[in-house]
């Protein structure tokens, strides 16, 4: 594995745990859950792509691409698959969630 790999899950990491204690700290409200699930996936388009799951979305494809023009054109079609579950499949429904806690939010 390259060296930079395991720096970059590192990174992953920290960051994923700022936005799990974001959400779960002891005086978390809907709108700290909303900000954490709008980082998660914001299906707005002008944040779209600065989201968690559109940059992995994206990364995926990439890798995709370069598996098809490299390697196996069938491998990357599947890879291409998984990067639109994560984009469409957990994209969306965090979207719906967020929206829905939003909404309750707006209710209390």
């Amino acid at each position: 594995m390259s060296a930079g790999i395991p720096t970059a899950i590192a990174a992953i990491r920290l960051g994923l745990q700022t936005l799990r204690d974001h959400a779960l700290a002891d005086t978390a409200d809907h709108q700290d859950l909303a900000e954490v699930l709008a980082a998660l996936y914001d299906d707005h388009h002008d944040r779209r792509d600065d989201s968690v799951l559109s940059l992995l979305a994206a990364l995926i494809t990439d890798l995709g691409i370069r598996i098809g023009d490299q390697i196996d054109e069938d491998i990357a079609e599947t890879v291409d698959e998984a990067a639109g579950y994560v984009q469409d499949a957990a994209g969306g429904r965090l979207e719906r969630a967020r929206a829905l806690l939003t909404a309750q939010e707006d209710l209390a």
